[in-house]
């Protein structure tokens, strides 16, 4: 009787042996409110000199031990390396364009809060898994969502862009004017927003109760027309066609899209070689792109003179007045803005091509690759990150948020990314591992 007893008590579980598991929810949580509140933490008029948020720094530094006890290191320290090698590998070589970059502290601080949030994302995912990790995205994409609404309704001086905040010297277009931004400062975040909620609830969401679907995705669908962003609405039917293929294609053949789209790169490159004059003549024309054709053609020369090593992270925009190259390569209202408007070419001109490509394979292209030759994926599953990550970097082209920090699409692409590692768990030369191998879980455990 009483070895009876001394085994169940041995059996029985510890109360805190959960602590983790909610540590893990607190920091998506965290992180995604964070990701939503970041451009009103952030935010400050013109002169911009890139000080950041204090409050902001504090939050994501609070928010990373949390992380880091989640995976529960002392049994399994080999879950701190929850990154990929490639990524690391980006990161590294953004550490070390600090080294030459023109604004050292500034790089510094904004390489860290990239870093970090990278860091916690994927260390998050790999205690929750796949499934607890999309419940609690479409939560946060819900309150995202109905917040906006109540902005819009009940605040709309604020949460419709008005005239008087729409023309500035910056060269803000005057015709942002009725466009919906809910409580988010921008209508291109509120509409990256949208269009997100949109695809996480159209695809891999048959658990969520078929009336709630039908109002996210009409309520997302009505808000990202109302804000005017075309290239979030664009992308979202791009996202879902693709998805939608993927569900339904043989994950037999899968395989052979990869050596297709290498034909199909080497082609697009031969017809642009060809037709380079045809194709550039758009960025002269002032009309084209809604004044982004001003934008790139100094980022283009500034490139062109610093093609391997740029200006160093984070040493382009937002670093003071007269800092910054585009003083010497640009004039009028170009020099005031805080963003080239294309995540690449931004990339391009702080961490230089190399870097560049770094982060282009590790983000996009191995993730793709990952998720199109894996055998094991649920349909679904692979529709709804396929769709997020093609969506992340089409809207890097006219917008800039790869590698940058807590923006709203880089995080969601960075949750894209960890959890296509996640459900893509054979062995993988891109993954860096800390002693042995530990068995994985089955997908439907998650």
């Amino acid at each position: 009787m009483t070895q009876s007893l001394s085994v169940s008590r041995r059996s029985r579980p510890s109360p805190f042996a959960a602590l983790p598991h909610y540590l893990a929810v607190l920091v998506v949580l965290a992180t995604l409110t964070l990701t939503v509140l970041g451009p009103w933490m952030t935010y400050k008029p013109e002169p911009y000199t890139g000080e950041g948020s204090p409050l902001r720094q504090l939050c994501y530094f609070a928010v990373f031990p949390l992380a880091i006890a989640a995976v529960r290191p002392l049994n399994r320290p080999s879950r701190l390396f929850a990154m990929p090698l490639l990524l690391v590998m980006a990161l590294l070589w953004s550490w070390v364009s600090v080294r030459w970059a023109i604004a050292p502290d500034m790089a510094v601080r904004r390489l860290l809060l990239t870093t970090i949030v990278i860091w916690t994302i994927f260390l998050a995912v790999e205690d929750l898994g796949y499934t607890k990790t999309m419940k609690l995205i479409r939560v946060a994409l819900i309150a995202t969502l109905i917040a906006n609404y109540v902005t819009v309704i009940f605040i709309p001086h604020f949460g419709i862009h008005q005239l008087e905040l729409s023309v500035s010297r910056s060269g803000v277009d005057p015709g942002l004017v009725g466009d919906w931004r809910g409580m988010m400062l921008q209508k291109n975040f509120a509409g990256a927003a949208c269009a997100i909620t949109l695809l996480v609830f159209s695809l891999d969401a048959r658990r969520v109760r078929a009336w709630v679907r039908i109002l996210v995705i009409a309520a997302s669908i009505l808000f990202l027309v109302k804000s005017g962003s075309k290239t979030s609405m664009g992308l979202s039917v791009l996202g879902l066609g693709l998805g939608w293929l993927f569900m339904r294609y043989n994950p037999v053949y899968r395989m052979f899209l990869i050596p297709l789209a290498i034909v199909a790169g080497a082609a697009a490159y031969l017809f642009v070689m060809m037709h380079w004059e045809a194709l550039t003549a758009p960025l002269y024309n002032q009309a084209a792109f809604t004044g982004r054709t001003l934008i790139w053609p100094p980022l283009l020369a500034f490139a062109k003179d610093h093609l391997t090593l740029g200006a160093g992270y984070g040493s382009f925009w937002n670093i003071g007045p007269g800092k910054s190259p585009i003083y010497a390569y640009a004039k009028g209202w170009v020099v005031h803005i805080t963003q080239g408007h294309d995540g690449y070419l931004d990339l391009l001109v702080t961490i230089g091509l190399p870097g560049l490509l770094l982060v282009v394979i590790a983000t996009i292209i191995a993730p793709l690759v990952r998720l199109l030759v894996h055998p094991n994926v649920p349909r679904a599953t692979g529709a709804l990150l396929l769709a997020i990550v093609i969506f992340c970097a089409g809207h890097n082209f006219t917008e800039s948020s790869l590698f940058d920090r807590d923006s709203v699409v880089q995080t969601f692409l960075m949750f894209a990314v960890a959890l296509i590692y996640k459900v893509t768990p054979s062995p993988s030369p891109w993954r860096l591992r800390a002693g042995p191998r530990q068995p994985q879980p089955r997908l439907a455990h998650d």
